[in-house]
C-alpha cells in the first residue's frame, strides 16, 4: 500500500543511516584489530609460536572491547530510534483507520496520478466487476470536460499546494456525481511523493438545496405572492417583512414597515387587544379575530386578522399576521341591506291607501335621497305649462304647491322620452349649456317620468350639488324607474279613489266638498302644515238674504242660485284650495298656504264675485265672512271651524246693523 510505504519511509531512512554508521565504526575497529594482530603474529611467529598466539588473542580481545564500548555508547540512540519507530507505526495505523473509515471518498495517488489505494466509499463509487478501482489514472475518475482543470489542480498539489474545487466525478456505469474535492500533497522531506484526494459527494447537498429552494418558493408563493395581506414579525414584535398585498392595501412601503411594530397600522385604543393577542400567539396559539386596519391615507378598513406562531422546534421565534379585507363583504352586506330596505319601502308604496299618499311621498323622497346619496328630491305633477311640486325633500328654495315653468326646468326632458334622465356631472354632459336647472344649483341628476293611466303625469327627480363617489349604475337607474312606476300606480289608485269617493264626499247640489270631505282635508292640511311649515287658514261663508230668494222664487230657483254661488267661489280660489258646502247657505274655503294667498285678498275676491247679479232673481245676495288661522284661532279642525263661525256671526251682525246685504 502506498500509504504504508510513505509512512514507513522515514524510519527506514533513519535505520539505514544508523546501521551505516555502526557498520563503518565496527569495520574500522575490526580492521585495526585484525591488522595489528596479523602484523604481530607474522613478526612473532618465527621467533616464538606462543608469542604469536598471544598477540592474536590480544587482537581479538581488543575487537571485543571496542564492540562493547560501541554498544554502550549507542544504546540510548537505539532506544530513541525504537520509540520513534513505534510512534511512526501508531501514526501509520491511525492513518490507515482514518482512511478506511472516513465517510468521504478517499484516494491515494502517486505523483503520476495513478490511484494506489481507495477507501470503501471510493471503491463503492468507482469500483466495478473488474476490480476495486486501483491502478487507474486520475482522469478516469472525472468527467471528460473536467479533466483539464483537474490536471491543473493536481499539478499545483505536486508543488505543495492544498487545492479545493468543485467537479463532476465519473462513477461506475458513467454515473455523473457532483463532488467537492481537495488535493492534499504528501511530502517526504522536501519532495512530494504522492497526493491524497478527498472528495465529498454533493448529491445529498444538492437534494437538500432543491428541498430548500422548493420550500423557499413555496413560502414565497404563500407569502410574497399571496393575494391576502401578510406580515412576518419577530418575537420582539418588529416587522421583518411584508408582502406586496399588504403594501398595496395599506399604502405603506416596505421601507416604512420593516422594523416598525403593528402599532403603525392599528387603530388607536387597541393596545390591550394587541397585548393580549401577542401573549396568545407567543404561547403557540393560532387564532383569528375581527379588527380594523388604519391605512397610510387615513382610511380604516374592516379586516379579519389571523395570528400564526412561527415555531422552530419547541421555540416560538415570532409570528405571522394574515389579513382578509372585509370591505367588499361589508359593501355587499350594505347593498343587501339597502336592497331589503328598497323592497320594503317600495312594497309600502305599492300598497299605499288614499289617506297615506301625501305623507308617503315625503318618506319615499327621503328614502331615495339616502339610497342614492342625493341632497334634493321632488315629485312633480304636470299642470298646464307648469310643473307643480307635489312632494319635496331637502330643498329650501321651493315649497309644496310651487309652480315651475316646464320650459325652464331640466325635468322637461323627462317628458320627451320614456327613458330616465341620468347626469353624472352637468359640467361634463351635453346639458352643460342648459340654463334650466329647476331653480337649484346641482352637479348630478337622476330622474324618471311618472305616468298615470298611460298619460304622462309628471316626474320623480333627485339632484345634488356634489358629485357622488361613483357614477350612477344600472341598479340606481332601475331603482328610480321602479319608484316612478309605483308612484304612478299610487297616483292612479288615489285618483280612482277620489273619483269613487266623490259620491260620498261631494255635495250633490253644488258638486263642492261636503262636511266629511272638509274634515278629512283639514286633518291632512294640519298634518302637512306641522311637518313642512307654512300658514293654514279657513273662511267661513254665509249668504245674506238667501231666505227671501226661497220665499219669493221657490226652492228650485234657490237651489240653482246655490249652485251658481258654488261655481263663483271655485272660480276665485287657487286650484289646490278647497271649497266646501257644509249645509244650507254655509260654505267653507280652505287656504293651505297664506303666504301665497292671504285671507284678506281671498275675501275681497269672494265679495267682488257676489256683487254680480244672478240670472233668475232680481234681489241682491250678500255674503258674511269669518276668517280663522290655524295655531292662532284653533289647533284642530273643530276649534278652527268654531272660531271662524263666531267671527262670521259677528260680521253678519255688523252688516245688519249697517243695513248692508
Amino acid at each position: 500500500m502506498l500509504g504504508g510505504m510513505l509512512l514507513a519511509e522515514a524510519p527506514k531512512r533513519e535505520e539505514g543511516r544508523f546501521f551505516a554508521f555502526s557498520a563503518r565504526a565496527f569495520g574500522l575497529a575490526a580492521f585495526a584489530a585484525a591488522l595489528v594482530s596479523a602484523v604481530a603474529t607474522i613478526v612473532a611467529w618465527p621467533l616464538h609460536h606462543l608469542a604469536a598466539i598471544a598477540i592474536a588473542a590480544a587482537g581479538a580481545t581488543i575487537v571485543l572491547v571496542l564492540g562493547a564500548i560501541w554498544r554502550a555508547m549507542m544504546l540510548p540512540t537505539i532506544r530513541r530510534f525504537a520509540a520513534y519507530a513505534a510512534a511512526i507505526e501508531r501514526e501509520r495505523e491511525r492513518f490507515e483507520r482514518l482512511f478506511t473509515t472516513m465517510p468521504d471518498i478517499g484516494i491515494l495517488c502517486d505523483t503520476n496520478g495513478v490511484a494506489q489505494q481507495l477507501n470503501a466509499p471510493a471503491q463503492g463509487l468507482f469500483g466495478d466487476e473488474s476490480g476495486d478501482g486501483t491502478g487507474r489514472h486520475l482522469d478516469e475518475y472525472v468527467a471528460a470536460e473536467q479533466r483539464d482543470a483537474v490536471g491543473r489542480y493536481f499539478a499545483r498539489a505536486l508543488h505543495g499546494d492544498v487545492v479545493e474545487f468543485e467537479t463532476v466525478a465519473l462513477g461506475s456505469r458513467a454515473l455523473r456525481i457532483p463532488v467537492w474535492a481537495t488535493f492534499v500533497p504528501i511530502p517526504s522531506g522536501k519532495a512530494v511523493v504522492g497526493v491524497f484526494w478527498i472528495a465529498k459527494d454533493l448529491r445529498p447537498l444538492r437534494s437538500l438545496e432543491r428541498e430548500v429552494l422548493f420550500e423557499t418558493e413555496r413560502f414565497r408563493s404563500l407569502f410574497d405572492i399571496n393575494y391576502e395581506p401578510m406580515l412576518q414579525l419577530g418575537a420582539d414584535r418588529h416587522i421583518l417583512r411584508a408582502n406586496a398585498a399588504f403594501e398595496r392595501i395599506s399604502g405603506y412601503g416596505s421601507g416604512e414597515l420593516v422594523g416598525a411594530t403593528s402599532a403603525l397600522f392599528s387603530q388607536t385604543g387597541s393596545e390591550d387587544i394587541r397585548e393580549n393577542a401577542y401573549r396568545r400567539v407567543m404561547a403557540g396559539e393560532a387564532f383569528e379575530f375581527e379588527s380594523q386596519l388604519r391605512c397610510k391615507d387615513g382610511r380604516v378598513l374592516p379586516v379579519i386578522v389571523a395570528l400564526i406562531p412561527m415555531a422552530h422546534g419547541s421555540e416560538i421565534e415570532g409570528y405571522y399576521i394574515v389579513m382578509r379585507d372585509l370591505s367588499a363583504q361589508r359593501a355587499f352586506e350594505r347593498r343587501e341591506q339597502l336592497t331589503r330596505e328598497k323592497l320594503r319601502e317600495l312594497y309600502r308604496l305599492a300598497t299605499v291607501s288614499q289617506d297615506e299618499l301625501e305623507p308617503l311621498l315625503a318618506r319615499v323622497l327621503d328614502f331615495g335621497r339616502r339610497i342614492l346619496e342625493m341632497e334634493i328630491g321632488y315629485v312633480l305633477e304636470i299642470d298646464g305649462d307648469d310643473f307643480v311640486i307635489r312632494a319635496k325633500g331637502g330643498s329650501q328654495r321651493f315649497t309644496i304647491g310651487d309652480r315651475i315653468p316646464i320650459a325652464r326646468a331640466i325635468s322637461r326632458h323627462l317628458l320627451e322620452n320614456e327613458a330616465p334622465l341620468v347626469i353624472n356631472d352637468i359640467r361634463e354632459s351635453s346639458f352643460h349649456n342648459d340654463l334650466s336647472a329647476d331653480g337649484e344649483l346641482w352637479r348630478c341628476f337622476l330622474g324618471a317620468p311618472i305616468s298615470v293611466e298611460g298619460i304622462r303625469f309628471g316626474g320623480l327627480m333627485f339632484s345634488s350639488r356634489y358629485l357622488r363617489e361613483s357614477p350612477f349604475d344600472a341598479n340606481d337607474v332601475d331603482f328610480v324607474k321602479l319608484m316612478a312606476a309605483l308612484l304612478g300606480s299610487a297616483f292612479e289608485r288615489d285618483r280612482r279613489a277620489r273619483t269613487l269617493g266623490d259620491l260620498a264626499l261631494r255635495d250633490p247640489l253644488t258638486g263642492l266638498a261636503n262636511r266629511t270631505m272638509l274634515a278629512q282635508r283639514l286633518e291632512r292640511e294640519i298634518v302637512r302644515t306641522k311637518r313642512n311649515g307654512g300658514e293654514l287658514g279657513i273662511l267661513f261663508l254665509d249668504l245674506d238674504g238667501f231666505k227671501d230668494v226661497n220665499d219669493r222664487f221657490g226652492h228650485a230657483v234657490g237651489d240653482r242660485v246655490l249652485a251658481e254661488v258654488g261655481h263663483r267661489l271655485v272660480g276665485v280660489v287657487r286650484g289646490d284650495e278647497l271649497v266646501a258646502r257644509i249645509g244650507g247657505d254655509e260654505f267653507i274655503v280652505v287656504l293651505n298656504d297664506l303666504r301665497r294667498d292671504s285671507l284678506e285678498r281671498c275675501t275681497a275676491r269672494i265679495e267682488k264675485a257676489m256683487t254680480k247679479p244672478f240670472a233668475e232673481i232680481d234681489v241682491p245676495i250678500g255674503i258674511s265672512v269669518g276668517p280663522a288661522i290655524f295655531g292662532l284661532d284653533g289647533s284642530d279642525p273643530s276649534s278652527l271651524l268654531a272660531a271662524a263661525d263666531a267671527k262670521m256671526y259677528r260680521a253678519k251682525q255688523l252688516r245688519r246693523t249697517a243695513g248692508v246685504r
